[in-house]
């Protein structure tokens, strides 16, 4: 496997492959377009960075809580991949196979709007300190553009890019069409983890939190 680094970073992006076929996956979810509107927690959470996005979860957390999204490992398949599985495994179990993977975590299909801005932010706790962070291009514009860090890319319709998502990072799409992005976690020795993990004192109050308020 090739990785590039992108001429701003050595560090914060570095691009593993591009040139996969994702039409195949767009061509599934535009015939279902009420995918999207199935699970609205990630827009929709307090103080989300995500407001401008929409999402479908094919792989995901046991519960849509604060505690189960950040504290949980728990990675596990989601209704849709009845109707995207098929397409998603072929897309993706050669790159995870390329990769090593030894663990794969949560995967979700998002779509950043046109005009759309995804807040700065640093993912934070113990399931983002356990596995690394990757995205497969599906559709673009010549407007996007994501930042980590102090570095800056743009990606291409079929790119695949690791991004240090412990870093406060940001995405635009200033076009006028739609930004479609696989994201998907997973542990493999091509990128070990060196994150600094969420005190067990927070992960107590979080918890403590939703059992209290009865979050779920």
């Amino acid at each position: 496997m090739t990785m590039t680094h992108t001429k701003q970073s050595e560090e914060n992006f570095v691009r593993l492959r591009s040139g996969l076929d994702v039409q195949p996956v767009l061509d599934l979810i535009e015939a279902k377009p009420e995918l999207w509107d199935e699970i609205t927690a990630r827009q929709h959470s307090t103080a989300s960075a995500h407001t401008d996005t929409e999402c479908i979860f094919a792989r995901g957390p046991l519960k849509m809580s604060q505690y189960y999204v950040q504290f949980d490992l728990g990675a596990y398949d989601y209704p849709v991949l009845e109707y995207l599985g098929e397409e998603l495994t072929r897309l993706m179990q050669p790159l995870l196979k390329e990769m090593y993977v030894k663990e794969l975590g949560r995967v979700l299909i998002v779509k950043l709007k046109p005009g759309g801005h995804v807040k700065a932010h640093n993912d934070q706790g113990t399931y983002s300190d356990h596995y690394s962070r990757f995205h497969i291009v599906c559709s673009t514009n010549d407007l996007c553009s994501q930042t980590c860090g102090n570095d800056y890319a743009e990606f291409e319709a079929g790119d695949v890019w690791w991004f240090d998502h412990k870093q406060t990072h940001t995405a635009d799409n200033k076009g006028e069409t739609s930004r479609v992005h696989i994201i998907f976690d997973a542990v493999t020795p091509l990128f070990d983890k060196q994150g600094v993990p969420i005190s067990s004192t927070l992960e107590s109050k979080v918890k403590e939190n939703e059992v209290i308020h009865g979050g779920n």
